[in-house]
């Protein structure tokens, strides 16, 4: 039985690779389109689109106390063996659950170090972005999802204006720097980040095979899928 609005959040090792890549082509397509054109651009953004659609969460599907979690399009698949535990993570911090959560938290990263590495000895200029994904990876880690949620609203404000704030002196200095073209593409990519951890819910499930985050619209629907399927004939 599938699960309807729930999805993986842990990225299986075997998958980590493909996730790297992905992001890596996805984050450099500035620079493709200037090195190699429109075309050359296209081909990133559907090469790097397919590769992190291919390691990304499909689908959850229940069998009895057992989980299976789908990646790839429906391809690739990943058993949780019997459920022991299930636990809604409401009240969580996500600074608990890092070794599930380095699959979505890769992406900043590697755009802040391609962002070094395409503006070579000028990249200590890429600092007020810098600390612009610390400020938002602190307030992600540090509180917890249900106290998120509640400050969606000044968080999006956050991560929309942040960038163009710590940016602008770069402006007033007459730097001679894409200033304004990286403010812009942080803060959509950061609002972007933002709203795919606070607009969902999180459960984590705790089989026999190791423990597994997933993310799902409504927790309580996982909840109450397994009872039912506890309780079933």
């Amino acid at each position: 039985m599938r699960i309807e609005g729930a999805w993986p959040v842990s990225v299986p090792k075997f998958l980590l690779f493909i996730r790297l890549v992905a992001i890596a082509l996805l984050v450099s397509l500035g620079w493709t389109m200037v090195e190699l054109g429109i075309k050359g651009y296209y081909a990133g953004l559907l090469l790097g689109a397919l590769l992190f659609g291919l390691s990304s969460g499909w689908k959850v599907e229940l069998s009895g106390r057992e989980a299976t979690l789908v990646y790839g399009f429906g391809i690739l698949k990943a058993r949780t063996g019997e459920i022991i535990e299930i636990s809604d993570l409401g009240n969580l911090r996500f600074g608990r659950l890092l070794e599930h959560l380095y699959g979505e938290l890769m992406a900043p990263p590697f755009f802040l170090l391609l962002s070094v590495a395409l503006f070579g000895v000028r990249g200590f200029l890429v600092l007020p972005f810098v600390i612009y994904w610390l400020v938002l990876f602190f307030v992600l880690l540090a509180f917890p999802l249900e106290l998120l949620k509640e400050r969606a609203g000044r968080l999006m404000v956050l991560a929309v204006f942040l960038p163009w704030a710590l940016s602008m002196p770069l402006s007033f200095m007459g730097v001679e720097f894409q200033w304004f073209g990286l403010s812009l593409s942080t803060s959509l990519f950061g609002f972007w980040f933002l709203v795919g951890f606070v607009s969902r819910d999180y459960v984590l499930l705790r089989g026999e095979l190791g423990e597994f985050l997933v993310a799902c619209s409504n927790a309580g629907r996982i909840i109450t899928a397994l009872a039912g399927e506890e309780n079933g004939p």
